[in-house]
């Protein structure tokens, strides 16, 4: 039989396909289980029904069924600081069997008193995820918690205040003995300025930082001077401030508030004050590091247990996680600590800030729906820097990471034809619970079967050329042919271009499509400390998952599924004071971001608003995103309520990015 050109076009077509083909099917089943999966020991972190309480029994009483509801999410159900959301939390939360409490009026290892816990459930504990309940809870809620929570340690009684001494006269001769004594007992932690915010290791061994104390309205317990008074005397166990009742008289102790309260900056928000907190800090190392745990990066980077509980401990940011983006691929995100075979190592900052702003490697452009580089290429040169430096200094985990398993080349052009170009939006994002990645370097990666169906397309495309340039008599007219040729290769590339959106497309250009509409933040006419706060707000919102989630006006919509918490909408944070939060209070609004507890009370799962990580947001950041989302003007979009989880809600965590948003798995 002989061979002619129609032949050869078919036999390659059909050998393409198949290959192609098989491309697909290895991009659904390459990855479909994970190698591993973890689940943590319950008392380092312990799932918990959802909503928090659901699975109570009736007839608790009433301090239990507050506690359930409202603490466990942090505290853990049986208070020992193990809480689902407590991982990426720092410091971590209160460990209650202990029976130690920081902020108390009682000397050191002396429990507190029934009006000190009541106190910090009410009022909270200022720039720090512990939430004030006051306007939630009657004084008798209050009281049954704070006595349940009580009951939880080792010590059932209350223990006797300690008599706070008139405050000695803040004059001139107080503030040197003060500064001489500052200098020799407290420096060492908060450095001469009292700024050095030196890191010590908290019980947990996470590190924790001193406080600024240049930034009193960080004070956990306020600025008051009684307050700092009895901080100086009770100590801050278990924690690393200790009580100065021994070292030091009343009076010194006096001195000692009078010169700490003296190194006090204006605040940014009002007449004089700038901005001057961890986002600013001139060590790249430690700015990186505050970046880092309060962007996006742990929540693809870091793995998690079918609940959502992060693997933090000894796999923090080492990736393995499967990110599903059809028509794009599904991926599995990368190890970010500095191991050199696996990791970061060999990378330098600049590299690693530009593909976080970029999504540039040197091998190939990152795909911005499996790492959203378009999001965080707002962020400065300098940030982007700084978050380098600091993943290199993370402790080298041996986590080989496969690449991503493109579907075959005839899908994704159908798909991203059909999705919102140019971006070629996916109808939705799916994360994957379990390890996706190897312990070690293998000998054969799980993407290894689709590169070689991807060369074997290659193969047989060149043969196929080869074979027909060589069949058939030559062509009558070579204007014909090559006309012929070019607009083959034309519609060839024309298809290719498709298959490649959006990493085809300039990073600039994209990340300006991405926030185009965004409203305009008008400065003109305020003074200095107001428009440097709002464009702080300004640039964290549009370089966090808020502008992801929540888009550039802030109107959300978007629906999340997932078993253990049902279906979740990404709520309204425009102005509109009926669907949105104009009818909220600043401190209402500070407190959904950090704490997770809407206005009415409901707690919110950390794995669809991610407080846990906002938990670490300074707090000057904290009112400057609160003081940009009053700009955002008011649009009227009622946003459904979230749904329990349902039968019908899906096995794998979805976030959809385009409607209609139903309830359950689409």
């Amino acid at each position: 039989m002989a061979i002619s050109r129609s032949r050869v076009l078919v036999f390659t077509a059909l050998a393409l396909l198949a290959f192609d083909a098989g491309r697909s099917l290895w991009a659904r089943f390459g990855y479909a289980h994970p190698r591993a999966r973890w689940k943590p020991d319950p008392a380092e972190f312990a799932g918990i029904a959802w909503p928090p309480g659901a699975d109570a029994p009736e007839g608790l009483p009433l301090g239990q069924r507050i506690y359930l509801r409202s603490c466990q999410t942090c505290h853990g159900p049986d208070g020992r600081g193990n809480g689902p959301a407590a991982p990426s939390m720092s410091p971590r939360p209160r460990d209650f069997t202990q029976g130690q409490f920081k902020y108390k009026s009682t000397a050191a290892e002396v429990p507190p008193t029934d009006d000190d816990l009541q106190r910090t459930v009410r009022d909270g504990l200022r720039a720090s995820a512990m939430p004030s309940f006051g306007d939630l809870l009657s004084a008798e809620e209050i009281k049954a918690v704070s006595s349940y929570v009580r009951s939880l340690g080792p010590a059932r009684n209350e223990g006797v205040p300690v008599p706070v001494p008139p405050r000695v006269r803040p004059d001139p001769a107080s503030l040197e003995r003060g500064k001489t004594l500052y200098s020799e007992s407290c420096a060492a932690c908060h450095g001469l300025d009292g700024r050095a915010r030196n890191a010590y290791e908290e019980p947990s061994g996470r590190p924790i930082v001193a406080r600024d104390l240049t930034a009193p309205w960080t004070f956990r317990r306020g600025a008051d001077p009684e307050q700092l008074w009895l901080r100086l005397t009770t100590g801050l166990a278990p924690g690393a401030m200790p009580s100065f009742a021994e070292g030091l008289t009343p009076g010194q102790r006096w001195d000692v508030v009078n010169y700490v309260i003296s190194l006090a900056r204006t605040p940014p928000w009002e007449t004089g004050g700038r901005l001057a907190g961890p986002g600013q800090d001139p060590d790249p190392v430690r700015r990186g590091e505050y970046l880092v745990h309060l962007h996006m990066c742990g929540l693809c980077h870091t793995q998690i247990d079918p609940t959502g509980i992060y693997r933090e401990s000894g796999y923090f940011l080492a990736g393995g996680m499967r990110v599903g983006a059809w028509p794009h691929a599904n991926f599995v995100s990368r190890n970010l600590t500095s191991d050199e075979a696996t990791g970061l190592g060999m990378r330098s900052a600049d590299e690693i800030a530009r593909i976080i702003r970029n999504g540039r490697r040197p091998d190939r452009v990152l795909d911005p729906w499996g790492m959203p580089w378009f999001v965080l290429h707002a962020l400065t040169d300098e940030d982007a820097r700084a978050m380098g430096s600091y993943l290199k200094t993370l402790p080298p985990v041996r986590h080989f990471v496969p690449e991503p398993l493109q579907f075959g080349f005839v899908e994704t052009l159908i798909g991203k034809i059909l999705s919102p170009l140019p971006a070629a939006i996916p109808r939705f994002l799916s994360y994957a619970d379990g390890d996706f990645a190897d312990p070690g370097v293998p000998r054969f990666s799980r993407d290894l079967p689709q590169r070689a169906l991807e060369t074997a397309q290659w193969v047989v495309l060149a043969i196929g050329l080869v074979a027909f340039a060589l069949v058939g008599p030559r062509p009558r007219s070579w204007v014909k042919a090559v006309l012929l040729l070019s607009g083959a290769a034309l519609l060839a590339l024309l298809a290719w271009l498709l298959v490649r959106l959006p990493q085809a497309i300039p990073p600039e250009p994209l990340a300006q499509g991405l926030i185009s509409g965004a409203p305009k933040l008008d400065t003109r006419g305020l003074p200095p400390e107001k428009s440097a706060l709002l464009e702080r707000g300004a640039y964290l919102y549009r370089t966090t998952s808020c502008l992801f989630c929540h888009g550039v006006s802030g109107v959300g919509g978007n629906s999340i599924s997932w078993k253990p918490f049902g279906t979740l909408y990404v709520r309204n944070i425009t102005s509109d004071p009926e669907t949105g939060i104009g009818a909220w209070t600043d401190a209402q609004v500070a407190r959904a971001i950090r704490s997770g507890v809407s206005r009415h009370g409901r707690q919110l799962h950390w794995q669809g608003m991610i407080w846990d990580l906002l938990s670490n947001l300074d707090e000057e950041d904290l009112r400057a995103i609160v003081a940009y989302l009053r700009t955002l003007p008011a649009v009227h979009q009622a946003i459904p309520s979230a749904r329990a989880p349902a039968a019908d809600d899906c096995e794998i965590y979805t976030f959809y990015t385009r409607g209609p948003f139903n309830p359950g798995c689409q």
